[in-house]
């Protein structure tokens, strides 16, 4: 029985999906991050209402969008899509860095920085 379960832990994809896993701490601040720089430019610097309503509807988005990684991120490694080179840590670090990247636009606008596109 010992041995069943050690073959177990030292499968592929059971790795791939613990570092999926560690990586979801990440993932979750920057989606609070890009969420309260949000809020925060469209309450201050927009002048617009607190609204509860869309508050918890980009919680909602965010839990969804990074549920939808995680997912696809497993149905690529069990299909073993990383034969033609895409890996289930490059579509979490894509989400990590979409919505960092959100964030900082975001930060960038409250502080009053110009961005060009």
């Amino acid at each position: 029985m010992k041995e069943k379960v050690t073959k177990l832990y030292k499968r592929k994809d059971y790795f791939v999906m613990q570092e999926i896993i560690a990586l979801l701490p990440v993932l979750l601040i920057a989606i609070l991050m890009n969420i309260a720089a949000g809020t925060y430019f469209n309450i201050e610097k927009g002048n617009i209402n607190f609204s509860w309503k869309k508050f918890i509807s980009g919680i909602i988005k965010g839990i969804i969008i990074g549920g939808m990684f995680i997912g696809t991120a497993y149905c690529f490694d069990a299909t073993d899509l990383s034969s033609i080179g895409i890996k289930p840590i490059f579509i979490m670090l894509s989400a990590i860095s979409l919505y960092v990247g959100k964030a900082i636009i975001s930060l960038g606008k409250i502080l009053g920085v110009s961005i060009k596109k």
